[in-house]
């Protein structure tokens, strides 16, 4: 069996066609072939992003692969809509049949792992037995006799741009900060919730949760961090210029199960089918809540309707309603 091994690389979508004998190609991407790849990485980028590792490597490399899988298939069913090359079609189609039978393999073996007795097996090592946790042990020994690198600085602070937030959660004795942002331009981000470290602790002194602030962020020590609070308060990021969904009667309705809710940060997983507005195929995806309000009286295992669309950037559910 050939294996066909796609490589994506972030901010760059490459389009091959066939060159005949004439020096002209024989293909042409279809109209729309460019937002529809951009659809497609919007939503790999957000689905890692997005995705909470349960601490289990096993539960969540199946997890991972997963999500990985079913990207794959989203970008090979994007190429069979669009692409015309009939070589890429075929690898297309190739991709799509392998990662489904691989997904149908990782999903049984989640059956399998749920079930009681699955931990009890005798030939089951306990976690953190595996060859990179023991050479991670002598590892941590050699770098702790090392000399510490040059720290990275960050660029200076006149040079950056100053973002607007509102604060969700502050851990000053990790030194973190817990931030709903909009696009931060200089790290190439997206407007998201994100853990971020601080460059200084000190910065961390009267920030709360529930504050609007303006901040500055960068790359410090191979980390990114908050380097810098503006004074005052931000406007609120509603406030901000945003895309705003287009109106419900206008976006279809999806079927999907509730997998999991978590309130607190307004998100909500979903086993969801094909979203045509978003050029999205059925897969499981973590969903923002345009308004947190939406998921009261929804948990997970129910089955919904539900409409999404994009809001202030990013792919959000709008409206739910329980499905009889």
């Amino acid at each position: 069996m050939n294996r066909f091994t796609v490589t994506l690389t972030a901010g760059a979508v490459l389009i091959i066609g066939a060159i005949g004998t004439n020096g002209f190609a024989q293909a042409q991407p279809a109209k729309g072939a460019s937002a529809a790849y951009e659809r497609v990485r919007e939503v790999m980028d957000d689905r890692f992003n997005n995705m909470k590792l349960a601490g289990d490597p096993d539960r969540d490399f199946a997890a991972l692969l997963i999500a990985h899988h079913e990207d794959l298939i989203f970008l090979a069913r994007t190429q069979l809509e669009h692409g015309a090359d009939e070589q890429l079609r075929r690898v297309a189609q190739k991709i799509l049949d392998e990662q489904q039978r691989q997904i149908s393999e990782l999903k049984e073996w989640q059956v399998r792992n749920r079930q009681g007795d699955y931990r009890a097996k005798a030939d089951q090592p306990p976690h953190g037995s595996g060859p990179l946790d023991q050479k991670a042990g002598q590892t941590a020994q050699m770098q702790a006799a090392a000399p510490a690198p040059a720290a990275a600085q960050p660029a200076i602070a006149s040079q950056l741009p100053m973002v607007s937030g509102m604060v969700e959660k502050v851990d000053a004795g990790a030194g973190k900060v817990t931030i709903d942002h909009g696009p931060i331009s200089n790290l190439d981000m997206d407007a998201m919730t994100m853990v971020f470290r601080v460059q200084d602790p000190a910065l961390l002194q009267g920030v709360k949760a529930g504050d609007k602030v303006q901040f500055q962020a960068d790359r410090v020590n191979g980390q990114i961090s908050v380097v810098r609070f503006g004074s005052g308060t931000s406007q609120p990021i509603s406030a901000q210029t945003a895309a705003l969904p287009v109106a419900a009667a206008n976006i279809p309705t999806v079927s999907g199960t509730v997998e999991k809710i978590d309130a607190a940060q307004g998100k909500v997983t979903i086993d969801h089918g094909p979203i045509p507005n978003l050029n999205m195929d059925a897969m499981t995806m973590v969903f923002r809540a345009q308004d947190p309000a939406v998921l009261k009286g929804v948990k997970a295992g129910d089955r919904i309707l539900f409409q999404a669309d994009r809001v202030n950037g990013q792919i959000s559910v709008v409206r739910i309603q329980k499905r009889k």
